[in-house]
């Protein structure tokens, strides 16, 4: 535990210089933002990525360790062990990296971990108007936990994160190429292909009514919506994991659910005052990002299926950390701004402390190459 706080100390402490020192920049006609220091955005990002990288005990570790241990050297007949995997991307990825760079885990790890943070870091850069709220969120939302669980993945969802600017600038081509090179690290990254189009659409329309009676559908034939997810997973790397976890799986937690309904509810209820702002496309897409995220959640918790369905959720929650500090700043007069966010921050903080001490009895840290261990 004491790693996670120091984690999450070290991204508020560098995130709040960060504000402090931040400049505004012009990035288009007469369009103005305010930029921090893109040094000091790395700095920010860095002690999750250190303690990622070099972890040699977190979750599902030891089961990645065996995995790249088992990875051949070279490519020699590489091909037939290609045909029959789910995830050819990332083996081709990993047996490169154990091949030309190091056979050690840990350097392994240290490229993932630097590729999903500093993808996280860039779009947070890019597209928050608050970096370091973003990065408090990032933090105490528990998103980063992703770097040491689930790593695949969040590889795919933070690469796509840091893409978002080819759905604003309506670059189709462009990212169904990229999201179909992700799909063979992670094949749920082709969900993102429909995405796009409920994306690049204005809130609280006629499209997300659509979205939303969509959902119900599924709600309604909940038994062979599933059924399509389990197939999948039983036939992928995770068939023998799920059979274990699914035994217990009951879905989200309601704590989950009702974290998610908050930018959601905050942006239909001030939809009308928010549809007034100009250049603000990233955040039209964000808000049906975390709708997405809200109806994911929904299904997962009616279909008791949180290893399945409620996995898919982050590829649209991530969406949340850019979301939050714009409702906040548009949505409220500057009294009620701030005690939005002091309020945000105090509850928050009590989330990051919930889901690590009571949700996952206190999440479990080792790294031999730090000599540290927290069980």
């Amino acid at each position: 535990m004491p790693v996670y706080y120091f984690m999450l100390g070290w991204a508020v402490f560098w995130g709040c210089i960060s504000e402090l020192t931040a400049k505004v920049v012009k990035i288009g006609d007469e369009c103005y933002e305010r930029r921090v220091n893109i040094f000091l955005a790395f700095v920010t990002f860095s002690a999750v990525i250190v303690f990622a990288g070099l972890r040699s005990g977190v979750a599902d570790t030891a089961a990645y360790i065996k995995m790249y241990d088992a990875y051949q050297i070279g490519f020699s007949g590489i091909f037939d062990t290609l045909k029959d995997s789910d995830q050819p991307g990332f083996i081709l990825l990993s047996v490169f990296i154990k091949t030309y760079i190091s056979k050690d885990y840990s350097v392994w790890f240290f490229i993932i971990a630097s590729i999903s943070g500093l993808s996280m870091m860039y779009g947070i850069y890019r597209y928050s108007k608050n970096f370091g709220l973003s990065a408090f969120l990032f933090m105490v939302s528990c998103n980063f936990t992703w770097m040491f669980n689930g790593i695949r993945q969040y590889l795919v969802v933070s690469i796509l994160f840091a893409c978002t600017f080819l759905i604003e600038e309506r670059k189709f081509i462009k990212y169904c190429i990229i999201i179909l090179i992700l799909a063979t690290i992670h094949k749920t990254a082709v969900v993102m292909i429909p995405v796009y189009f409920l994306a690049i659409n204005k809130p609280w329309h006629k499209t997300t009514a659509i979205i939303i009676i969509g959902i119900l559908l599924c709600i309604l034939f909940a038994d062979k919506f599933l059924n399509v997810f389990t197939e999948v997973v039983e036939n992928s790397s995770y068939a023998e994991g799920y059979k274990e976890i699914g035994k217990t799986d009951d879905g989200v937690n309601i704590m989950t659910i009702f974290v998610s309904l908050i930018p959601v509810t905050i942006s239909f209820l001030f939809r009308k005052q928010l549809d007034k702002e100009k250049n603000n496309e990233i955040m039209n897409i964000a808000t049906n990002m975390s709708i997405l995220a809200v109806c994911i959640y929904i299904i997962s918790k009616i279909t008791r299926s949180g290893i399945l369905v409620g996995r898919m959720a982050i590829y649209f929650t991530t969406y949340n950390l850019i979301l939050l500090p714009w409702l906040i700043d548009k949505s409220f007069e500057i009294k009620e701004r701030r005690l939005i966010k002091y309020t945000m921050i105090v509850c928050y903080i009590g989330l990051f402390y919930y889901q690590l001490n009571v949700a996952w009895n206190g999440l479990e840290y080792i790294s031999k190459i730090l000599n540290l261990k927290f069980l």
